[in-house]
């Protein structure tokens, strides 16, 4: 008898911890549900950067790189925008003849059109990949990804001609996958998990692999999510109720942590605990329509098909909670006509107010026809403030007279001592070492000098013309604006453009300016011409740029 009363104890204190745990995860679970904006502006940063850095260097594995992690990024948390990046890195790694890529990007692309439901187009698409020059990490992520589409399509068609056969399909690919995986991959375990479930039909094994795929993960990653769901699934078909609820619940977190649209779990934990009772329609609700929110926004149509299948249970549910609850709001109607009385009287001296309103409304009109005049006064003094723009822009224009004077002085400057270059050449080739010497140490030029020209017309024209590099950025591309390392410094291809703001366009001239061919140069002005919004109007619009300088 001692010993039946200690267990039965013990039982008890186990039962109340372990419902103690479930009920802290979903306290945590709503928690991040409200946090997840922040959690996506997060993932949006990330993605930026992604995006800002993929236009910055023009080396194609640079780029693919980038087109990858975008990819990577994009692949569970939006449909559209994974398949732009994905065709993006697709043309270049083809363009390139980079194999890799190619068959990275392949293989990505059909996943992606199986999980919009396009089931066909991604088996054709994997069928066109050869797989003769693939090696052993990519034909693991060959045959993972038909396993993958196969395993969506049989999901899709749950019916008892054709589910079967795609689902021996996809047992084959993972058959084979699993041949060529890694023991080394952060999903190892994970697929290792897959295999027994569907191929090894041994749960047990499955489990441990599950677990020991989200002891060695952390819940940021994708891959603890989908274990978590397996091992979720793996206590539903045991019976137990408590531990099923506890990994579906950390799932959901999961999912939510990693923006994972493309999710399966908080539908069905939604569904889980309308049966639960009636008491969690309202968080059942919640929790379906974040999941139907989810489904919406990456475009997942098998989603929004299981969830419309669901989603009537739960709402008619909760609307017969909402019926409840009218009743009691009935009641509380009759307080507020009982308040209603109360504001009748209230208006009353409202009214009164409004009176002294009209009054004031009166008042305001006679202090509107004084600011009338007021504006009329502020009207001229604007005038006068044209005709001092006026006078600004003709102190512009000698500005930039002076400028171009500047200019022409350094360039005759420059000429100088190109002439003195070739002087040099001559003297030493005539072995009159000793007259060199002596007219070199009255003069002598060097390419800190032409450094230095550079550096004093840089902070010339700034001065000059300080919003010049964001007024030349509107006029370019979004995708190609010019990003300056060193403030107060331009580049050669803005110092191209500065010239012919300041009425210097011959590329000739300019090539003696700036020490560079003026087929070089050319070749930089039609480069640009190129990242113009207005390529044939490009280089009027630079010279019209800065028309107002601002003083220093």
């Amino acid at each position: 008898m001692k010993t039946l009363v200690i267990t039965i104890i013990s039982a008890l204190g186990i039962l109340t911890a372990k419902a103690s745990t479930t009920s802290a995860l979903l306290e945590r679970l709503d928690s991040v549900l409200t946090a997840s904006t922040a959690i996506e502006a997060n993932k949006l940063k990330r993605i930026e950067l992604l995006k800002s850095l993929s236009h910055t260097d023009n080396a194609p594995l640079f780029r693919l790189e980038k087109f990858k992690e975008l990819t990577d990024e994009y692949y569970v948390y939006k449909f559209d925008s994974a398949m732009v990046y994905v065709d993006k890195g697709l043309a270049l790694s083809e363009e390139v003849g980079n194999v890799y890529y190619t068959s990275y990007f392949t293989i990505k692309k059909a996943k992606l059109l199986a999980i919009g439901g396009l089931y066909s187009e991604a088996t054709s698409l994997m069928d066109s990949l050869s797989t003769d020059s693939l090696n052993q990490e990519t034909r693991f992520q060959y045959h993972a990804a038909y396993s993958i589409i196969y395993a969506y399509w049989a999901d899709y068609c749950n019916d008892q001609i054709y589910r079967p056969r795609y689902r021996h399909m996809a047992d084959h690919h993972l058959r084979e996958a699993i041949r060529m995986i890694d023991p080394k991959m952060d999903e190892y375990h994970y697929f290792m998990g897959e295999y027994y479930v569907y191929v090894g039909n041994d749960s047990e094994k499955s489990r441990d692999h599950y677990l020991q795929t989200i002891e060695h993960l952390d819940e940021h990653s994708r891959v603890y999510a989908m274990a978590s769901y397996a091992i979720a699934n793996y206590y539903s078909a045991q019976g137990d109720s408590r531990q099923y609820e506890e990994y579906l619940i950390k799932a959901c977190i999961s999912d939510i942590l990693c923006c994972t649209k493309e999710n399966l779990a908080l539908q069905d934990l939604a569904l889980y605990l309308l049966k639960q009772g009636n008491e969690n329609a309202e968080r059942a609700q919640r929790y379906i329509h974040a999941a139907l929110s989810d489904a919406t926004f990456y475009n997942n149509r098998l989603r929004i098909l299981e969830i419309s299948q669901k989603l009537p249970i739960i709402v008619t549910t909760y609307q017969q909670t909402v019926t409840q609850q009218n009743q009691i709001l009935r009641i509380a109607l009759g307080c507020c006509l009982f308040l209603g009385v109360g504001m009748m009287v209230l208006l009353y001296f409202v009214f009164r107010q409004n009176k002294l309103l009209s009054k004031r409304r009166h008042e305001l009109y006679q202090s509107n026809s004084q600011l009338t005049e007021a504006n009329s006064q502020l009207n001229q003094a604007n005038a006068q403030l044209n005709q001092a723009n006026a006078l600004l822009l003709d102190t512009n224009k000698r500005r930039e007279g002076l400028a171009k004077l500047y200019i022409d002085l350094c360039a005759k400057y420059i000429d100088k001592l190109e002439q003195f270059q070739v002087m040099v050449q001559r003297k030493i080739k005539a072995k009159q070492v000793n007259e060199l010497l002596s007219y070199a140490s009255s003069s002598r030029v060097s390419k800190e000098d032409a450094a230095t020209f550079m550096n004093r017309f840089d902070k010339a024209f700034l001065d000059l013309y300080p919003s010049f590099i964001q007024e030349f950025n509107t006029l370019l591309k979004d995708e190609e604006q010019l990003v300056i390392q060193r403030p107060g410094s331009l580049t050669t291809e803005l110092r191209i453009f500065a010239l012919i703001r300041l009425g210097v366009k011959e590329s000739s001239e300019i090539a003696s300016l700036l020490y560079y061919t003026p087929r070089t140069i050319y070749n930089y002005r039609s480069a640009f011409k190129n990242k113009a919004k207005d390529r044939n109007a490009f280089e009027e619009q630079v010279s019209q740029i800065c028309t107002v300088i601002t003083n220093s």
